[in-house]
């Protein structure tokens, strides 16, 4: 899950059964990544986001299961 959205500064990534977290990208509307953070297969991440413009991006989140994309909006 991944909360709150939308998102003022900290968006929270948490993975459910156990499934671990290996890397979290940003890519804003126009296909660029803007973040990019990588884990060793962690249960929750807090990804700090206060430093992008205002509007939507999506977040790809991966793991040893595979991957996952949520669209986020950033006030």
């Amino acid at each position: 899950s991944v909360f709150p959205n939308p998102v003022s500064n900290i968006v929270a990534v948490s993975s459910i059964e156990n499934i671990g977290i290996n890397s979290i990208s940003l890519t804003d509307i126009n296909g660029r990544i803007v973040k990019n953070s990588l884990f060793e297969n962690v249960a929750n991440v807090e990804v700090n986001i206060s430093d992008l413009a205002s509007g939507m991006y999506l977040m790809e989140i991966s793991s040893n299961e595979g991957t996952t994309t949520k669209k986020i909006i950033k006030n």
